[in-house]
């Protein structure tokens, strides 16, 4: 919430995340109830969720299911990248999908336009499932969130469209899909999987 007034006073504030409350003083708005977020905010409120991050990892986890011929396609891709395990790969599609491609609208727009639909149908439509759940640090859970809250979907949902899209890219053999492929993502991959 933004806010123009000039009348704060110190006072607790609550933050929620999922089922959890982070609780820290902060300058208050008497007249609209909003509150200033500065450094030491930000800082403490990080700290906090490292804190349940170390603690409580299952609150940053997401549960998805793949269709086996999915994880099949990606165990394929990872030969290339011993000792990856497939939920480090989808964690980084995921990734970048939501920090690099659906944040450039000239890539997501050129990405959409050349999906293969074909193979994203039978990679989504497939009924032979497999339950995986997916570890995320504190930001990038923020993120999902915020995203999950926009588009009205729960998270689960936007990761495996990430990944339901983001593998159809790999295995297409449609070749304008497969040159944006290896020009505009392969090459965060290969940096994010030779660092896992």
């Amino acid at each position: 919430m933004e806010c123009s007034h000039k009348n704060f006073k110190e006072k607790l504030v609550e933050k929620k995340f999922l089922d959890l409350t982070f609780k820290h003083k902060a300058k208050v708005c008497s007249d609209c109830g909003a509150y200033l977020r500065g450094n030491d905010f930000e800082r403490s409120y990080k700290t906090w969720l490292e804190e349940v991050y170390k603690n409580k990892r299952d609150k940053f986890q997401v549960q998805c299911h793949f269709s086996n011929n999915l994880i099949k396609c990606a165990d394929n891709y990872l030969e290339d990248y011993p000792g990856v395990p497939i939920t480090v790969f989808i964690r980084t599609l995921a990734s970048i999908y939501l920090n690099i491609i659906d944040t450039n609208e000239r890539l997501a727009s050129k990405f959409n336009k050349l999906m293969d639909a074909e193979i994203l149908n039978s990679f989504a439509n497939d009924a032979d499932r497999k339950r995986i759940n997916i570890q995320f640090k504190p930001n990038m859970m923020l993120d999902i969130i915020a995203i999950s809250e926009v588009v009205d979907l729960k998270a689960y949902q936007i990761i495996e469209d990430c990944i339901l899209k983001m593998m159809t890219a790999i295995t297409s053999h449609d070749q304008k899909l497969k040159n944006f492929w290896e020009a505009e993502i392969r090459s965060y991959i290969d940096v994010f999987l030779k660092g896992a």
